[in-house]
């Protein structure tokens, strides 16, 4: 359990931020809390950047299988900023209603995909945010037989399939090295940009409430 203090008008923010995050691993299951409280109204929308592939230590991430329960997606431009709008994935290469591998429509000739060198967009959850964390996402590899499900109360999910990552000095876990789609990201959240579209998830955290946001990683 980690705690941080953010003073009011830290890196231009508003209010003296209490912000805590828990993580608890039971067997197999990897639960994360985040709570916060502030002074003031202010901008608060955290999430995490796990990197994984159910392959192991082997092969590439892009032929896990993923599904993500989402039926809106969130374009961006060319700097990958929200345009400001979702858009229905239905007929697209973001449809991950049904389980297909990441590879299946990688290279589809879609903008979207073309401007972030594959898979770096926020997938909008059917339903949007709930009170409890629901089924959201699944990952399988059919070689491995590894599963991991994710579980998570909020309204998104951020998918990035590792289109950046090329620094051989930086080695992840076992020094397994860094190499293009080698892993991947399912990081729970708030809609990006949100404070600059009033029709998106709401990320402002006022005096009096407090921030709680749930995401369990379950792995059979």
């Amino acid at each position: 359990k980690m705690t941080c203090v953010s003073s009011d008008g830290e890196d231009g923010y508003p209010g003296r931020l209490v912000f805590t995050v828990e993580f608890v691993l039971t067997g197999r299951t990897l639960h994360i809390g985040y709570s916060a409280v502030s002074d003031k109204d202010t901008i608060w929308a955290p999430t995490h950047h796990f990197y994984f592939n159910m392959n192991g230590p082997i092969g590439y991430a892009n032929s896990n299988h993923l599904t993500i329960y989402a039926d809106a997606y969130t374009p961006v431009d060319k700097e990958l900023i929200p345009l400001g709008y979702k858009a229905d994935v239905t007929g697209t290469p973001f449809d991950f209603r049904t389980p297909k591998t990441i590879a299946q429509d990688f290279n589809a000739p879609h903008r979207a995909l073309e401007y972030a060198g594959g898979y770096d967009h926020c997938f909008n959850f059917v339903g949007g945010e709930t009170k409890e964390p629901v089924k959201r996402c699944e990952v399988y590899d059919a070689k491995s037989g590894r599963v991991m499900t994710v579980y998570t109360n909020q309204p998104c999910v951020q998918f990035y399939s590792g289109n950046f990552l090329n620094n051989e000095k930086y080695p992840f876990k076992n020094n397994y090295p860094q190499g293009l789609q080698n892993a991947m990201c399912l990081e729970t959240q708030k809609m990006p940009d949100s404070i600059n579209h009033d029709n998106f998830t709401n990320c402002v955290l006022r005096p009096g409430e407090t921030y709680k946001h749930v995401t369990i990683y379950e792995f059979t």
